[in-house]
C-alpha cells in the first residue's frame, strides 16, 4: 500500500509541475479522457451575423442592369443559401441569427419602396421585411440609415417585421423612455440545454446631425457605452446567460479616448470592453473584420466580429456553451470568428427570389425609364482630381433650383453657387438616350438639397476643408491624381474618402496641393473675375448631409435660407426630363482645378493645369483600382468616420488591443500559465523524467528494504 500511495504521489507530483504536456509527452494520464469529459460538458450556440446590407436582396446591379460580375457576388440570397446551410449542419434550434442595422436604404430597390410607392402609404410589405421575416431573423438594431425616410417609414418597417427591432440609445424627446426596444431575450436549444441570450442593440449617435431634419424634436442619442454600462447588468439579473451586443457603429479610430459628452460616432471597442458581454458585431464603416479579440482591464476577453457590407459575408462564431453554467467558456481556445463569403459558388435561394420578383421587376421598369438624350458622354471618371462636366450638371440643376426659390425674397440678388461632390467614378450619362439608373448611378444618396448663406471668409475655410482631400506634393512637380489624393484624415486615421471632397461652381478658384493644408486656396474669384472679399455674401445650395456637418465641414452657424425637401436626385431627373436635351455647352464651366505652384495673377494655369489633365489620361486605368473610394461607400459610413475630427473624437485603441489579444489569447480560460513554447515543453518534460526518476529510486529502495 504504502508502496501504491508513493509511485502515485510521485507521478501526481509530476504532473502537477509540468501540466499536460509532459502528460502527453510522457504517456502518462490520458489527456483525452479530460478533453472528453470537457467536450461532455460543453454544447455550441451559433452566432450568425449581417451588417450594412442596404437593400441588397439580390445579386443584382441596378445601375448597370446586370448581375455583379463573377467574384464580386453579394445580396440576401446567396447569405440565405449560407444560413440555411449552417442551421442544417448545427441545427436550426441553436442558432442565433442578427442583422446590425443599415437595412432599408442604400439602393434603388429600397428607394423605391420609400419614396415612389413609399410603404407607409402603399399597402407594400418591403423587400427586406419580407426577406428576413423568411430567414427568420432573432433581432436586428436600427442603423443610422434607418432614419433616412423619417420615423413613420421606420415604424411602418417595424411592424412588418416578425423580429425585435432594437435602438437602447434611441430616446423620445417627449417621455424619456427608448423609442424602440432596447433588448430582446431569445431562447435557444444546444443540446437540450435553454440557454438564454441577451441581446443589445446599440446604434451610433450621429444620426442627430446627418439626420436632423427628420429628429429634431422627436428623439435623441445617449451614449453607446453607458447605455451598454446600463442594461447589460440588467439583462444578467432577467436571466441572460450569454450576452450579444448589435452596434451599429465602427470599432474606436486609433487615439480616441471615449467620452461620453461628446456622442462620438464610433465606439464600438469601447462598448466591447463594457463587462459581460460575450460578443459584439460591429458596422457602419464598411470594413470587413471578421474576428478580433480585445482585452478587458479585468483580464477577460471579448470577440468583435464585422461582416462584409452588403451581404458580402456573414459572420460565424461558434460559442461554447458550458452546459452546467450555461455560460461562454472558451477554456484554452482563442475566441474566433470566420467569415462565411458569398462570393463564388454559392447558390441563390429562390424562395426569398420568389418572394421580392416583382418588386425587383418594379425598381427595373422604373430605373430604366428614359428621360432625355444627352449629346456627348459624360463621365465622372477624374470627378475626384479635375473639374468635369457631369458634376457640374450636379451643380447647375442645384444652382437653378435654389434662386428659383429665393425669387420675390430678400436674398433673390445674392449669387448662388453651389457644392458637389464625386460620389462614383464609375458614373456616366452615354451619349444618347438617359435613363434614371443613369442619373441615379450619378447622385447614389437620398440628399435633400439646402440654400445657406455663407460669406467669402466663410467660404474660403470651407474650400481649404475640401482641400486637405489632396496629399501634399513637390511645388513644380507634376500632379500624380492616383497617389496624390484621398489624404489620411487625422481624426480618423483613415483616407478622406472622395464622397467627401466637395468641387464648387459659381466661383473660380486654384487648389495648391504644394502648399499646406489650411493654405492651398488661390486666386479666388467671383464668376465676374473679381475677388471675393471675406465680407462677400453668396447663397451656397448645399445638400442636407453637407449641411448638417457630414464629412466634419465647418458649417455650424450658416444660417438655411432654402429648404424646400427637394431631393436632389429627383431634381436631376425632372431637369433632364424638362429639357429633354443635356447639352455640357449649357452649364460646363472649368472654373477650378489643381495645381503645384502658384500661378501668375491673370495667367491661364500655364503648365500646371496641362499637368493635372496630362496626368489624368497617364493614371486612369490605375484610378480604377481606387474605386473603392467612391461609390461602393456608403458616404455617411465611410464619411461618417471624418466627422469624428469635428466632434472631439480622437481615435481609439482597437489596434492595440487586438494585438495583445492576440498574444495573450492562448492563456484565456485560465490556460495562461500552462507552458506553450519548445523551451518551455523541454524544461517541463525534463523536470518530469527527473521527478520520475526519483520516483523510481525510492521505489527500489523501498523494495530492498523489503527484502
Amino acid at each position: 500500500m504504502r508502496l501504491r500511495t508513493l509511485t502515485s504521489s510521485t507521478l501526481a507530483l509530476a504532473l502537477i509541475v509540468t501540466g499536460p504536456a509532459a502528460a502527453s509527452a510522457t504517456g502518462l494520464g490520458d489527456a483525452g479522457d479530460s478533453a472528453d469529459a470537457q467536450a461532455a460538458k460543453t454544447g455550441e450556440l451559433t452566432l450568425l451575423a449581417t451588417t450594412d446590407v442596404h437593400g441588397n436582396v439580390l445579386n443584382w446591379d441596378y445601375f448597370a442592369n446586370k448581375p455583379y460580375p463573377a467574384g464580386e457576388e453579394l445580396g440576401m440570397t446567396r447569405a440565405a443559401t449560407l444560413v440555411n446551410g449552417v442551421r442544417e449542419d448545427k441545427g436550426a434550434e441553436s442558432v442565433l441569427l442578427v442583422d446590425n442595422g443599415d437595412t432599408i436604404q442604400g439602393n434603388p430597390l429600397a428607394y423605391y419602396f420609400a419614396k415612389q410607392e413609399p410603404i407607409t402609404t402603399s399597402g407594400q410589405t418591403h423587400p427586406l421585411a419580407k426577406t428576413y421575416n423568411h430567414l427568420e431573423y432573432d433581432a436586428q438594431v436600427v442603423g443610422n440609415h434607418e432614419f433616412n425616410y423619417g420615423l413613420d417609414l421606420l415604424a411602418t418597417y417595424k411592424d412588418q417585421i416578425d423580429f425585435p427591432l432594437l435602438g437602447a440609445n434611441v430616446i423620445d424627446d417627449a417621455d424619456g423612455q427608448t423609442h424602440l426596444d432596447p433588448y430582446a431575450m431569445v431562447d435557444k436549444q444546444v443540446d437540450g440545454e435553454t440557454i438564454t441570450v441577451g441581446v443589445l442593440g446599440v446604434t451610433t449617435p450621429g444620426s442627430r446631425i446627418w439626420d436632423k431634419n427628420n429628429l429634431t424634436g422627436k428623439v435623441h442619442f445617449d451614449d453607446p457605452v453607458e447605455t451598454a454600462q446600463k442594461y447589460v447588468p440588467e439583462m444578467k439579473q432577467k436571466g441572460a446567460d450569454v450576452i450579444v451586443v448589435l452596434s451599429h457603429s465602427g470599432k474606436d479610430p486609433k487615439g480616441q479616448n471615449w467620452d461620453p459628452d461628446q456622442l462620438q460616432e464610433n465606439l464600438s471597442t469601447s462598448v466591447a470592453k463594457v463587462p459581460g458581454i460575450d460578443v459584439l458585431v460591429a458596422g457602419h464603416t464598411h470594413q470587413n473584420e471578421p474576428s478580433q479579440v480585445v482585452d478587458r482591464d479585468d483580464g477577460s476577453q471579448v470577440l468583435i466580429t464585422q461582416p462584409n457590407y452588403w451581404a458580402r459575408s456573414v459572420s460565424e462564431v461558434g460559442l461554447p456553451i458550458n452546459l452546467d453554467t450555461h455560460h461562454v467558456d472558451w477554456g484554452e481556445i482563442e475566441p474566433h470568428a470566420d467569415a462565411l463569403a458569398t462570393q463564388g459558388e454559392v447558390a441563390e435561394d429562390q424562395e426569398i427570389k420568389d418572394l421580392v420578383d416583382e418588386q425587383h421587376r418594379t425598381t427595373i421598369d422604373y430605373v430604366n425609364t428614359k428621360i432625355g438624350r444627352v449629346t456627348e458622354t459624360l463621365s465622372a471618371k477624374t470627378s475626384y482630381y479635375e473639374d468635369t462636366a457631369i458634376l457640374d450638371f450636379i451643380s447647375h440643376v442645384q444652382t437653378e433650383t435654389v434662386q428659383e426659390g429665393l425669387k420675390g425674397t430678400d436674398y433673390e440678388d445674392l449669387p448662388v453657387i453651389s457644392q458637389a461632390s464625386p460620389f462614383s467614378r464609375t458614373a456616366e450619362f452615354p451619349a444618347g438616350d438617359i435613363t434614371i439608373r443613369d442619373v441615379a448611378g450619378l447622385y447614389v444618396y437620398d440628399n435633400t438639397l439646402a440654400g445657406v448663406e455663407i460669406n467669402g471668409a466663410q467660404l474660403r475655410d470651407y474650400l481649404e476643408y475640401s482641400a486637405r482631400y489632396f496629399k501634399q506634393t513637390e511645388e513644380g512637380a507634376e500632379f500624380d491624381p492616383v497617389d496624390g489624393t484621398n489624404a489620411i484624415d487625422e481624426g480618423s486615421d483613415s483616407p478622406i474618402p472622395d464622397y467627401n471632397y466637395d468641387a464648387l461652381a459659381g466661383i473660380d478658384y486654384d487648389i495648391n496641393v504644394s502648399k499646406p493644408s489650411g493654405e492651398r486656396i488661390e486666386h479666388l474669384k467671383r464668376a465676374d473675375g473679381t475677388e471675393v472679399g471675406d465680407d462677400d455674401r453668396f447663397i451656397l445650395a448645399i445638400n442636407n448631409y453637407r449641411q448638417s456637418g457630414g464629412g466634419g465641414y465647418p458649417v455650424d452657424g450658416l444660417k438655411e435660407i432654402y429648404n424646400e425637401q427637394v431631393e436632389v436626385r429627383q431634381a436631376l431627373i425632372d431637369w433632364a426630363e424638362e429639357k429633354q436635351i443635356v447639352d455640357p455647352a449649357d452649364f460646363f464651366d472649368e472654373n477650378w482645378q489643381v495645381v503645384t505652384s502658384s500661378r501668375t495673377p491673370g495667367g491661364d494655369g500655364g503648365d500646371d493645369g496641362d499637368d493635372s489633365s496630362d496626368n489624368g489620361d497617364s493614371s486612369r486605368e490605375a484610378t480604377a483600382a481606387a474605386d473603392s473610394n467612391g461609390s461602393d461607400d456608403d458616404e455617411s459610413d465611410a464619411s461618417e468616420s471624418s466627422d469624428a475630427s469635428s466632434s472631439g473624437n480622437a481615435g481609439g485603441s482597437d489596434g492595440d488591443d487586438s494585438g495583445e489579444a492576440d498574444e495573450s489569447a492562448a492563456g484565456a480560460g485560465g490556460g495562461a500559465d500552462l507552458p506553450r513554447t519548445g523551451v518551455e515543453v523541454t524544461t517541463s518534460i525534463g523536470i518530469a523524467a527527473a521527478i520520475i526518476a526519483l520516483g523510481t529510486v525510492l521505489v527500489l529502495f523501498t523494495r530492498r528494504r523489503r527484502s
